[in-house]
């Protein structure tokens, strides 16, 4: 079983932490981004999702080590990102549930891939993290992550 991808990281405006989804051609080359943000609805809760927007190559800067070589280009299907969930109080994608068992108990895993926060190295943090720790959120779409084979 296959975990779902994360786009690779860019920085925005030299310091905002943005996934790369593609890439077109205009006047000159552009870059789709989706740019993880927080705020705070009507009732003072925070909400959490993503600003995407076509940039300029020349706006955004990659970063040593991504690998870039799979972003599609002019008019091909972007790359998506995976479903938000909570974790700590913090957003996160929820890349798989996987089976585990420790001490004779079986249980689920979620993998989870954490974004940068605000004034930390710009770089995702994957973590395994027991099912119960992670909120989902409402209106997301999970139908894309997979589950792991039971353990036996």
């Amino acid at each position: 079983m296959e975990p779902l991808q994360m786009p690779p990281l860019v920085l925005f405006q030299g310091n905002t932490p943005a996934f790369l989804l593609a890439w077109r051609r205009e006047e000159s080359w552009e870059g789709r981004l989706a740019i993880p943000q927080s705020s705070r609805d009507v009732r003072g809760e925070l909400v959490h999702g993503h600003n995407y927007r076509w940039a300029p190559a020349a706006d955004f800067a990659s970063l040593p080590g991504a690998d870039y070589t799979g972003v599609p280009r002019d008019g091909a299907e972007p790359l998506r990102l995976p479903p938000l969930v909570l974790y700590s109080g913090h957003p996160a994608f929820l890349l798989a549930w996987r089976p585990f068992e420790t001490d004779g108990r079986q249980g689920w895993q979620a993998s989870l891939a954490v974004p940068p926060i605000a004034g930390e190295p710009p770089e995702l943090t994957y973590l395994q993290v027991g099912a119960s720790s992670v909120t989902r959120l409402p209106e997301v779409d999970y139908s894309q992550v997979k589950r792991g084979t039971a353990v036996s």
